[in-house]
């Protein structure tokens, strides 16, 4: 504080000794000029502003490679590509090991007995054939006989089934390509088919007019065949004519009391099986009864109260074993579809295998 007031004393000293020497000058102009002694420096100002920053110079030289880093984290699945060209076929690989034994096949057939002992199996088997016996081992019925001589008519016939025995036939050769085997006919009225459970069971009648194959043959050559078609052929007392055609029939074994399946109706009789409308008539799935084995979904007894054997619901809307008279009543031989209630003067029930 002491140097700023000295050097300002000093600075108007210095003003005044200037100024009085001009004026002195202007009115004595051969005076000589007094110096005075230099003044101080003054103070030291402000700071001035920052300059602009400078350009970027050039990059220095590329450092040393440093040490590698963490494995990163395992990134997503990518895309699947496409399917490659196939490549050539490699060379022919080694024999592999043996595989394991397959299972035990099925006991075959028993073949036909010699009763004599000596004589050929075929040689017996063209003499039973001789006699009008046809031995089967495979299941032939009459499908099979037609199959064999296309030129045989229709008729009786006499099958030897091995391991079930001989089982008497008829043949229907003509109807729609023939190969026809007969399960059921009515036609006179000469055999009753009242009857009971045996009876219906071994077969009864006559081949050549009233007949019925037998539940236990019929089961059995089914059996035998595989897939089985069914014909129902019918006729009223005017002559008029109409059938019922299935392309699936089957009966069940006797612990099943031989149920009856079937399906796929055509025909022009209707199918009365179904008894469309009716559930409690439809006979799909019903065993048979008889007037002595009561099997029916009825709170009575229908084989009984109709006097005949059949496969009843609760009762009936087909009914072919029925009494052999003319007129209108259930208790006939009646087609519901076809003929109403009215009595049937003929009826042929019979199946073929299915090719």
């Amino acid at each position: 504080m002491k140097s700023m007031r000295t050097q300002l004393l000093f600075s108007l000293l210095a003003y005044v000794v200037t100024n009085a020497s001009s004026q002195t000058s202007s009115t004595a102009c051969d005076h000589k000029h007094i110096v005075g002694p230099q003044g101080l420096p003054g103070p030291v100002g402000p700071q001035g502003l920052p300059g602009t920053i400078g350009s970027r110079g050039p990059p220095g030289p590329v450092g040393q490679a440093g040490p590698p880093g963490d494995k990163g984290l395992l990134g997503p699945r990518g895309l699947k590509g496409d399917k490659g060209e196939r490549g050539n076929t490699g060379g022919q690989g080694k024999i592999g090991k043996a595989g394991k034994h397959g299972e035990k096949g099925q006991k075959g057939e028993r073949g036909l007995q010699n009763p004599l002992g000596v004589m050929p199996v075929e040689l017996l088997k063209k003499q039973l054939e001789d006699l009008g016996i046809i031995v089967s081992s495979q299941g032939c019925d009459c499908s099979c006989l037609h199959k064999r001589s296309p030129h045989l008519s229709s008729g009786s016939f006499t099958i030897a089934f091995v391991g079930i025995g001989l089982i008497p036939v008829y043949c229907d050769m003509e109807t729609e390509g023939g190969g026809w085997t007969v399960l059921q006919r009515r036609k006179d009225g000469s055999v009753d088919f009242n009857r009971g459970w045996n009876d219906y069971e071994k077969g009864f009648g006559n081949l050549s007019s009233d007949y019925w194959l037998g539940l236990a043959s019929l089961h059995q050559m089914l059996q035998l065949n595989g897939a089985n078609e069914l014909r129902i052929d019918l006729k009223d007392y005017s002559g008029n004519s109409a059938y019922a055609k299935y392309s699936s029939f089957n009966v069940g074994n006797s612990s099943s009391k031989y149920k009856l399946t079937f399906t796929g109706y055509s025909g022009t009789a209707g199918d009365a099986f179904s008894a469309s409308g009716h559930s409690l008539r439809n006979v799909n799935g019903m065993k048979f009864s008889t007037k002595d084995q009561d099997n029916d979904n009825n709170g009575g007894q229908c084989a009984s109260y109709w006097k005949g054997g059949w496969w009843f619901n609760d009762c009936h809307r087909s009914f072919l074993n029925g009494l052999y008279q003319s007129g209108s009543d259930p208790n006939r031989i009646t087609w519901y579809t076809w003929n109403g209630w009215s009595s049937l003067s003929f009826s042929e029930m019979k199946f073929r295998k299915k090719e």
